[in-house]
């Protein structure tokens, strides 16, 4: 019976581990803003002037955000309006990567030896780090009152991201990252 036990809490720290997401999420917003009074939405483009890095910035890419981003939106209860002059909130959002490096395992070793035959020993020590690279991705997702043009939520959210992986695991990692940081809207 015990060891059922021990199976099943194995099995259920598992899952608990495989379902979080890695995506950490941060958000800031106007403390006098009422989100209730929003209930229309509509995607701002990009600026196709601004530096881009190849990476990260295409249309595909952008297609696939803007798609998860329209789609969680609605899940929530807002409207996508094609129409920005009759529209309540403009969304945008900026993604981009950046090298990351991490200081990882260090390692602290102590060794001694004993001399034989008249001999001296010895005491020795050691350390030992290792460094991991890695790319991070950044998602910003911004909304801004139609109205005024004023920013009024931001939501920010960073991953470890593969950019030589295959579109399916690129849109997976888009719909992680988007819905993790949406899923702070509306702020309660």
């Amino acid at each position: 019976m015990k060891q059922v036990i021990n199976i099943v809490i194995l099995i259920a720290a598992l899952f608990l581990g495989t379902s979080c997401s890695s995506v950490m999420v941060s958000q800031d917003y106007d403390l006098t803003t009422s989100f209730s009074d929003y209930s229309q939405f509509s995607l701002v483009e990009k600026n196709p002037a601004r530096k881009t890095d190849p990476r990260y910035d295409n249309e595909i890419l952008n297609d696939r955000f803007y798609g998860i981003i329209s789609k969680r939106l609605q899940e929530k209860g807002l409207e996508l309006q094609e129409d920005k002059g009759k529209t309540d909130l403009l969304i945008s959002f900026n993604y981009s990567i950046r090298p990351k490096m991490d200081l990882l395992n260090i390692n602290k070793q102590v060794g001694f030896s004993f001399g034989s035959y008249n001999r001296y020993g010895g005491v020795g020590a050691r350390t030992c780090t290792d460094i991991s690279e890695f790319d991070q991705g950044i998602l910003f997702i911004d909304m801004r009152d139609a109205v005024s043009g004023k920013l009024i939520w931001r939501g920010t959210g960073t991953d470890i991201v593969s950019i030589y992986a295959t579109p399916e695991k690129i849109s997976a990692q888009v719909d992680e990252m988007v819905t993790a940081v949406l899923r702070k809207f509306p702020p309660r």
